[in-house]
């Protein structure tokens, strides 16, 4: 089912056009971002359990994004309507988390998910949607290597950089 709803996630990138991020127009603000939940895949296979590590880290990587693009002033946060723990592609399909996004007043969604495919490697799907026509107008696929809380970190910077970076060509 997970693995179900990464390729969602994926085909969702691959059918909607890319198009630049955009300044909202109409009153010169910042446009609103929502960002769900990570999606967190570990087919790695190691023998000590790190759920609780990797969800910590999961939410503190979420709270990053939030506060440090934020903190940029080229967006603007808003909180999506969803039960803790559960508003991630992997919990609920794209057009769920686009209404929501929808419903919150967001015009911009930032969906993600991660895979720990080994010990030391992990991959990071990243799909900046714009809300309102659905399209992908920021996608990333990455990987980082490492798996405690400075690499955690460092993948957070970097996202962050990725999206504040991308303009209009």
């Amino acid at each position: 089912m997970k693995l179900r709803s990464a390729g969602l996630a994926l085909v969702v990138a691959a059918f909607c056009a890319a198009v630049p991020v955009r300044q909202s127009q109409a009153q010169g603000e910042a446009p609103v971002l929502a960002v769900a939940e990570i999606q967190y895949i570990d087919t790695s296979g190691e023998v000590i359990d790190q759920t609780a590590d990797h969800f910590r880290r999961l939410r503190e990587f979420e709270a990053s994004l939030r506060t440090d693009l934020t903190a940029s002033g080229k967006v603007r946060n808003v909180a999506l309507d969803c039960p803790p723990n559960a508003c991630s592609i992997g919990d609920i399909d794209a057009d769920q988390l686009l209404g929501k996004a929808q419903a919150a007043g967001a015009e911009y969604l930032l969906i993600s998910s991660f895979h720990k495919v080994s010990t030391l490697v992990q991959w990071a799907k990243f799909d900046l949607v714009e809300v309102k026509t659905r399209n992908v107008v920021f996608n990333r696929l990455v990987t980082f290597r490492g798996d405690n809380d400075k690499a955690w970190r460092h993948a957070a910077s970097f996202i962050v950089r990725q999206i504040l970076d991308h303009e209009e060509p």
